[in-house]
């Protein structure tokens, strides 16, 4: 018989809002949520007393980058930092060492997923122009996803022209698949990085000067008509500006299929931030203004944006030094997976007076929602997975890199003080994370979730 958990004492919080209740636990799925869970002897308890019960977060845009011969990352230690951080599961975009193009290479991240991530996760498919055989074979593999760059991105990931947006938006018109785009002008991005390097800049702000807010904005406004046009799901990326916000919001009010998401990078970080952190804060789309910050909040606040994600895209320190004396020379990318949560949870409720229901709904049930894996995941109701972060709202820490758990010991977070933890961090029943004891159990307790698992069962 299935091993039976009772979690008591603890306020159970969704997206309809938080209550005092006891969870049951049977097996990998929740049984029951009742007022007062009664006493068995077979039951092993799990004291919540004082301790937020959330669903685990769904962070579905990570770059874990496997396989990788060079291993900046990884499914292990970066689903450590995840489990830290309060997620249980992520949906991993297809930058690798191949990059996840084809079916093949979807089937091979799919083994690795259950040889060594401790956290559930899906896959986006990666779209660079291929055959549209190749992008069905991804979708017969079970992505639940698919990704495309509009600007410039690297060799191994080619960026996509118009024709090929329309063509992918008209292919998945027929389905409720995500196409996800990095929206930004290549050209306007060209042009501007190439003004500011032949002006002689090197400093931080430089890179954010390269590419405003126009940037992102023309290319999302380029998108919307896409979606528009064909029918299809548009899934924007880590929205940073919000003249792209409310372009979104009337293309909505015109009936077109869009969802949204922004990092922790665009909501808690700003231009002076990125002037002290330099190469370690230097990311795609830029950080942005204080008023610019202020207005993504606005569209966190009235409902616009429907998910929050970390982006979490390592590099090593080596790589990312060389930017302190010219910030063209460091990678874009930052690590975010394992202070995201903790970090908005506590703006929210502490700095904002938004509720942790909110919360729930931007880090667990839109996410989950949105890439068809609700209601397994995402949710704290009979018949989910029991996938369980626990909080302390009352407990504060200080962000050191040198503590984190992802593979490269650094974070644009560094010396942030927040002001809630995730101190235990359940998957599929099982505690995965306790911050008193670190990570528990082995690497490859992990499972692949298909397109549809939300569903299944």
């Amino acid at each position: 018989m299935a091993e039976l958990k009772h979690i008591v004492g603890g306020t159970v919080v969704t997206s309809d809002g938080p209550v005092r209740a006891d969870i049951i636990v049977r097996g990998d799925r929740i049984a029951a949520i009742m007022a007062e869970a009664p006493e068995r002897d077979d039951a092993k308890v799990i004291d919540a007393s004082g301790l937020h019960i959330l669903p685990g977060g769904v962070d579905v845009h990570t770059h874990f980058r496997v396989p990788d011969p060079r291993m900046v990352e990884g499914f292990d230690t970066g689903s450590q930092a995840a489990l830290a951080g309060g997620v249980t599961t992520a949906v991993e975009m297809p930058q690798a060492a191949p990059t996840a193009t084809t079916g093949e290479v979807v089937r091979e991240k799919k083994l690795l997923v259950e040889q060594q991530s401790r956290i559930d996760i899906a896959l986006w498919g990666g779209v660079v122009g291929q055959p549209l055989d190749d992008l069905q074979d991804m979708v017969d593999e079970g992505v639940v996803a698919m990704k495309a760059f509009m600007p410039a991105s690297s060799p191994a990931f080619p960026h996509i022209n118009d024709a090929t947006m329309h063509e992918v938006f008209e292919f998945l018109s027929d389905t409720d698949i995500p196409f996800g785009l990095h929206c930004e002008s290549d050209s306007l991005l060209q042009a501007g990085i190439a003004r500011l390097q032949a002006a002689g800049r090197t400093d931080a702000l430089a890179h954010a000067e390269s590419r405003p807010a126009l940037v992102e904005t023309e290319a999302i406004h380029r998108a919307l008509f896409f979606a528009e046009i064909t029918g299809g799901h548009l899934y924007v990326c880590h929205c940073a500006t919000p003249e792209g916000l409310e372009l979104i919001r009337d293309a909505r009010a015109r009936g077109v299929w869009v969802d949204v998401e922004t990092c922790p990078q665009y909501l808690l970080l700003d231009l002076s931030d990125l002037q002290a952190q330099g190469p370690w804060g230097r990311c795609a789309p830029a950080i942005r203004s204080r008023d610019e910050v202020e207005q993504i909040w606005e569209g966190v606040v009235d409902g616009t944006i429907d998910v929050i994600s970390s982006d979490h895209a390592p590099y090593t320190a080596e790589e990312k030094k060389p930017g302190e004396e010219n910030i063209w020379d460091a990678p874009l990318g930052c690590n975010m997976v394992q202070t995201m949560y903790p970090s908005v949870l506590d703006e929210m409720l502490n700095r904002r007076d938004l509720s942790i229901s909110q919360f729930a709904e931007l880090s667990a049930t839109a996410p989950a929602r949105i890439f068809g894996l609700y209601p397994r995941k995402g949710a704290i109701q009979v018949g989910s997975d029991a996938d369980l972060a626990l909080y302390d709202l009352d407990r504060s820490w200080t962000v050191r890199g040198a503590e984190m758990l992802h593979r490269n010991k650094w974070t644009p977070f560094e010396g942030k003080s927040i002001g809630v933890a995730a101190v235990k961090t359940l998957v599929r029943g099982e505690v995965r994370f306790d911050i008193d004891a670190g990570i528990i159990g082995e690497t490859g307790s992990g499972k692949f979730l298909a397109r549809g698992y939300g569903a299944a069962g």
